[in-house]
């Protein structure tokens, strides 16, 4: 008892200092605790403000709970009773602290909003005085944030000389760096072919396939008796969609109706179409172009599969990220999972399929979109068109070559911490192409785990491998 009330004396100190570090926070879920109690401070300064003199008990309410729940998490940690009632009752207090947090970000969200509808830039301005990570994970919300921002900062900094603007010039920055990344990866699974020409040859010659080549779909055209037979070549591992072209079209007429869309077999030769002569003694000319998509569009992907967990069966992992996750699963990227693993696990195959695409020379990782052109990983294909990306892998850590078969539940690979990253996990999401211009998409899916089947993945639980 006399030890107890040590422990709990000590901890009252802890938590009485003006602001606590991270490393006098609770272990016990950390994940869920940690963001919490870190927004005590900004709630702090929120609440002296009048913006939120409505919300001004529910924030110090808060503030109040903060110190409550991390002193009952450090006790729990002391003695190391994770698995008592009163990590449970822990558990509780998180929620509760989640809830109340909720409140408070959907009152922030809507002054925030109705400032841009008013164009009140007072309101706007004194919200973005106490930056809160709400803006970062919502990016509707910074989007709207920082097109307001660059309508209304040269009028409003001649009236406010003594405004700090650096939050909000970062905010920008940051919001570029969103837009490229989301446009890299968005084209991960593309070609890189937009607007390419077709190629005139005079005649067809063995296909032979060259996955290396900095072009790996051609368009082709071959002239005949009548007319020019039109081939499409793909050299990738991959499916592929094109679409064709005609800007100009004289005295030819397109056996298909243009533009063509089509999907393509991996490392194969097909006739596409054929532009036939009306009239032999007119003049002819064509210029089409197309562009390419990896995929199959509108494939009939099997939504019904069951996939495996991407760990060794028996093996258990948290799953800090789910579908539409707050804080990257959002967009292109929707139906994603992370699961929270040391550097160095061994990375199972979900589903059979072929080695289309890998990475595994990068080093670098940061928590910012700047880094996801860094994230070693293995693209597989299945056979229903649909692919699965495993990011964030370790360097040299991709233990398949391309064009291998590999079948559900092989060892791929061993997880990192690569690229767009705040710590070691693994990252993997289904993808189809649904939309030519879109690109490919993340599409939900199921899994097996001993518990059975999960077809809505919860976040803040451990999965284990069937």
């Amino acid at each position: 008892m006399k030890t107890f009330l040590i422990l709990l004396l000590y901890i009252s100190v802890l938590i009485s200092q003006d602001k606590l570090s991270a490393s006098n926070y609770p272990k016990l879920y950390d994940q869920l605790g940690t963001p919490l109690f870190e927004l005590a401070d900004d709630f702090e300064a929120l609440a002296q403000t009048p913006l939120f003199r409505n919300d001004k008990q529910t924030l110090l309410a808060y503030i109040k709970k903060v110190k409550t729940t991390i002193e009952t998490g450090l006790i729990i940690d002391a003695e190391d009773s994770h698995r008592s009632e009163r990590a449970k009752a822990y558990l509780k207090e998180l929620r509760e602290l989640q809830k109340m947090h909720d409140q408070i970000e959907r009152s922030y969200k809507k002054q925030l909003y109705q400032s841009i509808r008013d164009d009140d830039q007072n309101t706007f301005y004194t919200l973005n005085t106490t930056p809160l990570p709400f803006i970062q994970t919502d990016r509707r919300l910074k989007e709207e944030v920082v097109q307001y921002y660059q309508r209304t900062q040269q009028n409003y900094r001649s009236s406010q000389r003594q405004y700090d603007f650096t939050y909000l010039k970062n905010l920008s920055q940051d919001l570029k760096l969103d837009r490229r990344s989301y446009a890299y990866m968005n084209t991960a699974f593309i070609a890189s072919q937009k607007d390419q020409a077709v190629e005139k040859r005079d005649a067809i010659t063995p296909f032979i396939s060259d996955a290396h080549t900095k072009q790996p779909v051609r368009v082709i055209s071959v002239r005949t008796q009548k007319g020019f037979d039109i081939y499409l070549e793909n050299h990738a591992y991959f499916d592929v969609t094109i679409e064709l072209k005609a800007t100009t079209l004289i005295n030819l007429s397109s056996s298909k109706p243009l533009p063509f869309v089509g999907s393509f077999p991996a490392q194969s030769r097909t006739k596409i179409l054929n532009f036939a002569v009306q009239d032999p003694q007119q003049q002819i000319q064509f210029q089409t172009f197309f562009n390419a998509t990896v995929g199959r569009i509108n494939a009939q992907y099997d939504n019904a599969y069951l996939y495996a967990l991407p760990y060794a069966r028996g093996e258990s992992y948290r799953l800090t990220q789910g579908f539409n996750g707050g804080h990257t699963h959002k967009d292109q990227f929707a139906y994603a999972l992370d699961f929270k693993m040391d550097e160095g696990t061994r990375i199972h195959a979900m589903r059979e399929g072929i080695v289309v695409a890998l990475e595994e020379k990068q080093t670098e990782h940061g928590n910012s979109p700047a880094f996801a052109e860094k994230s070693n990983h293995i693209i597989i294909q299945h056979d229903d068109g649909t692919m699965a990306m495993y990011g964030h892998l370790q360097p040299n850590g991709v233990k398949v070559r391309l064009g291998q078969k590999v079948y559900k539940h092989a060892f791929i690979g061993l997880s990192g911490n690569t690229g767009y990253s705040s710590g070691p996990h693994l990252h993997v999401h289904i993808s189809a192409l649904k939309d030519l211009k879109a690109g490919p998409v993340s599409v939900p899916f199921r899994f097996l785990a001993q518990r059975g089947k999960v077809d809505s993945p919860q976040e803040m639980t451990s999965y284990t491998a069937k």
